[in-house]
């Protein structure tokens, strides 16, 4: 072999040495960095093209977007913790002390307005009533004969003072011992469920003694704590989405009266808002208002 024949099969190699080389980088660029690689005659171009990222609808929510398996900001909404709570609601309690003959209805137990809620014994107290009558009955007829003979000139007219006077005393103990005989039933002042019960029959009621816890069945609220710089936008009006930790499912509200006043303390602030109940929504559950009008805080 000549050696103008060696130098030739040298510089080949030597070349595709280079080519190989050079179609490598060009080959782990492709799976190390996404991109397009371009060729000439003289060296390969690896040109980045950014990844294309798609978003994925179902994971779209009310405070981030879900891209690339990322969360991002999704506009300006705000969220507030609440718990709903009955629109009407009552603790019902003895006004006398007395024995307790009757409470029909158990903690869940439905009643309409009017319905008999708890009973009491009042027999003494019809008696006092009965004997307070019967007196101002007898000052009643002492009266009218002195007025009697007052226009015959027969009795002083002081008499006549005195008899009226206690005509009055009379009239006005009937009328109060009448007046406590109202409270040996109490009946229901609107329709709605018991939420507990705490006495029992037979027990004796003290004056101002709770009895049970009532609710009605009508219109729900959401109580929520919200930073008092809100006020600069929240408005009686204002709509939200409020969903439940309970149940996981949601209702939709509208703000329906502000707190009267800011705690100093934590900076926040009372609101009240109506839902449109929807599914299983019973008071005393929690969970989180989301004001997706709100604007950027």
């Amino acid at each position: 072999m000549t050696l103008d024949r060696l130098r030739a099969l040298s510089a080949r190699g030597k070349i595709a040495i280079a080519a190989g080389a050079v179609a490598g980088i060009a080959v782990a660029a492709t799976f190390a960095i996404p991109g397009q690689v371009t060729w000439s005659d003289a060296h390969a171009t690896t040109t980045l093209v950014p990844p294309r990222l798609s978003v994925d609808a179902a994971k779209l929510t009310n405070d981030a977007v879900t891209i690339g398996g990322m969360a991002y900001a999704a506009g300006p909404t705000v969220t507030a913790h609440g718990v709903v709570r009955s629109g009407e609601e009552a603790v019902i309690a003895s006004r006398m002390t007395a024995l307790i003959t009757s409470l029909p209805l158990e903690a869940g137990q439905s009643f309409r307005r009017g319905q008999l809620l708890a009973g009491f014994d009042c027999s003494q107290m019809r008696a006092q009533l009965s004997a307070a009558e019967a007196a101002a009955s007898a000052y009643r007829k002492t009266y009218d004969t002195n007025v009697e003979l007052d226009h015959y000139k027969a009795i002083g007219t002081n008499e006549v003072a005195v008899s009226k006077a206690n005509l009055g005393k009379a009239s006005a103990e009937a009328q109060a011992i009448r007046a406590g005989t109202g409270q040996c039933s109490i009946v229901a002042p609107f329709a709605g469920t018991v939420v507990e019960r705490i006495a029992h029959p037979h027990d004796v009621a003290a004056p101002g003694q709770p009895l049970m816890k009532i609710q009605g069945t009508g219109a729900l609220e959401v109580e929520l704590i919200v930073p008092s710089k809100w006020l600069t936008w929240l408005k009686p009006g204002t709509p939200f989405t409020f969903q439940l930790e309970e149940t996981g499912g949601s209702v939709s509200g509208t703000v329906s009266r502000l707190g009267a006043a800011v705690d100093p303390v934590s900076k926040t602030m009372r609101v009240t808002g109506g839902i449109v109940a929807a599914g299983t929504v019973l008071p005393g559950m929690s969970g989180t208002a989301s004001f997706a009008q709100a604007p950027a805080i």
